[in-house]
């Protein structure tokens, strides 16, 4: 067999080989992830924009309310320095729940710190 030959075949395995691959692959339709939330579906598992989405879904479940205003506390404890103050209606991202469950570490405007629990709805 001449070069040109066995370079054919190569390349023909190869093209076989790339189009069986493709079509176990989905064949180049869009891919859905059908267990994630419904507005990641579409978004493909691994990419940037899937995990970002699926990271507003999870923090979109801790938002809270505060419901009086208070200070922003940067310890669990009233007698800690304020960092500072949450406004009645201000949206939160709760990050955890304290031990004693009296305060929660809460995130706001790129601001971090403690407010007692019961100021959150």
């Amino acid at each position: 067999m001449s070069k040109i030959g066995v370079y054919s075949l190569a390349l023909s395995i190869a093209l076989c080989l790339s189009t069986s691959f493709e079509a176990q692959a989905g064949g180049g339709r869009p891919h859905q992830n059908q267990w994630a939330p419904q507005q990641c579906a579409t978004l493909q598992s691994g990419t940037p924009g899937y995990k970002d989405c699926m990271a507003s879904v999870a923090s979109s479940s801790r938002m809270k309310m505060v419901n009086a205003d208070t200070q922003l506390k940067s310890q669990p404890n009233s007698a800690s320095p304020a960092v500072g103050i949450l406004n009645k209606g201000t949206q939160v991202a709760m990050i955890e729940r304290t031990a004693n469950g009296f305060w929660c570490h809460v995130q706001s405007g790129g601001f971090s710190g403690y407010v007692p629990f019961e100021v959150l709805n």
